[in-house]
């Protein structure tokens, strides 16, 4: 069952104590994944995961401009991210696709603030490229976690910090 922005930002909130987060503090988190989420198609994601819980990360190589003076002799630039899809057709057939070489692949379906509070806690990936389009896994919109990361850090510093004085 699909379930509303409002209802899955409700649902971290209130699990947020029994995971050791003030429920305040959740509640900010959840506003601004709200806000990103906003710009997404899909209420829910599928995602490949390896049975110990791994994500299937893809690499982009992003190789320097060509002509560009200050990128002589600069290294290909690696990132990983990981795909997750807003048809569950797209992702059976991208698991059909890695079955000879990642047979033990299986689908995990995720609300997509659960989502993006997962990716909160990535390490080895760079972030999420978010398929919304039936049939398109070439084009995706993108949420980098470090910047994600910014975005929360940001905004639990405005909610913790003080009012000022009015002396």
């Amino acid at each position: 069952m699909v379930v509303s922005l409002a209802a899955q930002a409700a649902t971290l909130v209130d699990t947020a104590p029994q995971n050791g987060i003030p429920t305040a503090a959740m509640q900010q988190v959840a506003d601004v994944l709200t806000q990103v989420a906003q710009h997404l198609d899909h209420l829910q994601y599928t995602t490949l995961r390896y049975p110990d819980g791994g994500w299937l990360t893809v690499r982009v190589v992003e190789d320097p401009a060509a002509g560009d003076l200050s990128s002589e002799g600069s290294q290909p630039t690696t990132h990983l991210w990981i795909p997750a899809f807003g048809h569950l057709e797209d992702a059976h057939t991208t698991l059909a696709e890695l079955k000879d070489r990642a047979p033990e692949l299986e689908t995990a379906s995720f609300g997509v603030l659960e989502l993006l509070f997962l990716a909160l806690g990535l390490s080895r990936a760079d972030g999420i490229v978010f398929y919304d389009q039936a049939g398109d896994r070439q084009q995706g919109k993108t949420v980098a976690c470090r910047i994600l990361t910014e975005q929360v850090n940001r905004s639990l510093r405005r909610w913790a910090s003080p009012p000022p004085s009015m002396a």
